[in-house]
This record gives C-alpha cells, sequence and structure tokens, in this order.
C-alpha cells in the first residue's frame, strides 16, 4: 500500500493517446480527468459532460493548468470515449483508487435489464456486471461482465480481485463467495486481501 495520495491525472497520463500529435487540441490526461469528475458529479451524458466543463470552465482551467480558456465540446467527448482504449482507462483509474489509503469494499454482482435470452428455458442466460463498491469514496473502483450461461459470479469475482493485488482491504461479498475451495484457490498474493 502507497503512503501518498496519488494523483488522478498522473494515472490518467498513462493513458495513450490514440490521436495524430497534427490535431491535439486538448490535453488527454486533463480531459479524461475532467470526464472522471463530471461522471462523478452525476453528469454521465456527452452532453451533460461538455455542460459540465462548461459551467465550470474557470476553476477546471485554473486546477487542471490548462492553457486554453476553452473546453472540449461534447463531440470531441463522444469522439475521445468511443476509440478511447478502456482498459487502459480502467486501469489507470485503478491505480488512482488503489492510492487512496485503506478501503472498504463492497463486492456484488447484478443482471442487466433487457439482457435475458431463452426466457422460457432451463438454459437461460443474461449478462451480469459484478462490481467492487467503495464504502469511502462512493466509488465504484472495478468492474467485471460476464454472461450467466458462460461464466459464472465466481469466476468473475476472482478475475476482478486477481486485478486489484493489493492489501490492507475489507471485503464484503455475499454468502455465495464463502466456499472453503473457492478460498483455497486463491492466487498467493490475495490470500492477504
Amino acid at each position: 500500500m502507497q503512503n501518498s495520495k496519488v494523483s488522478l491525472v498522473a494515472c490518467l497520463r498513462q493513458v495513450p493517446d490514440f490521436r495524430r500529435a497534427q490535431g491535439r487540441r486538448y490535453p488527454l490526461a486533463e480531459t479524461l480527468c475532467m470526464m472522471v469528475m463530471s461522471i462523478m458529479s452525476g453528469c454521465c451524458a456527452y452532453r451533460e459532460i461538455g455542460r459540465f466543463m462548461r459551467h465550470n470552465q474557470a476553476e477546471l482551467v485554473c486546477c487542471l493548468g490548462l492553457s486554453r480558456k476553452q473546453l472540449p465540446s461534447h463531440v470531441t467527448i463522444r469522439q475521445l470515449l468511443l476509440r478511447l482504449d478502456f482498459n487502459a482507462l480502467a486501469a489507470a483509474f485503478r491505480r488512482w483508487a488503489g492510492g487512496q489509503g485503506p478501503r472498504q469494499l463492497s463486492i456484488d454482482g447484478k443482471s442487466l435489464r433487457a439482457t435475458v435470452s431463452e426466457h422460457d428455458n432451463e438454459q437461460q442466460n443474461f449478462v451480469a456486471l459484478v462490481s467492487a463498491f467503495c464504502q469511502q469514496t462512493g466509488l465504484i473502483e472495478d468492474v467485471e461482465r460476464f454472461e450467466n450461461g458462460k461464466q459464472s459470479e465466481i469466476s468473475s469475482v476472482r478475475n476482478l480481485l486477481g486485478r486489484m493485488q493489493q492489501q490492507g482491504l475489507l471485503l464484503t461479498l455475499d454468502a455465495l463467495h464463502c466456499q472453503k475451495k473457492q478460498l483455497r484457490s486463491l492466487p498467493p498474493s490475495n490470500s492477504t486481501i
């Protein structure tokens, strides 16, 4: 565990920029940071994120040290999000969240509405997400997607814990995850979680 808190912008600088250098008007890490702040404030749609940036323009320019007074539009935000490497962004966010000190995480799986197929059959299938919610920050730190017909919640939770690789976490999970066989098979790096 790290002693000092990690800067979100520093973590986001490790996300690869897919844009050509010639056409870049806005730095990627700072733009992503503004998007994260917007989403954490409850503004999640492209236009809402653009509106959040406009309404908080003076503070964002000053806080992030931006040289331009103009911030990206919702069209630019959409283009960034469509082409961005989501796994790299998620890894950067996990690095930042992991540097915030000891945390309590609640891990649970929920099925996604309107994803059920073969509803009238024994082999019913649906898409579900297992998420790790941090009590201190109120943020979902990581998510694992699975399909009921192909994978189980248990293996999804194991994948999620394997990516976290941190000690000092206090976890709360469903009783489904309290099986001796499952606990014995966790990798040694996660056994102290």
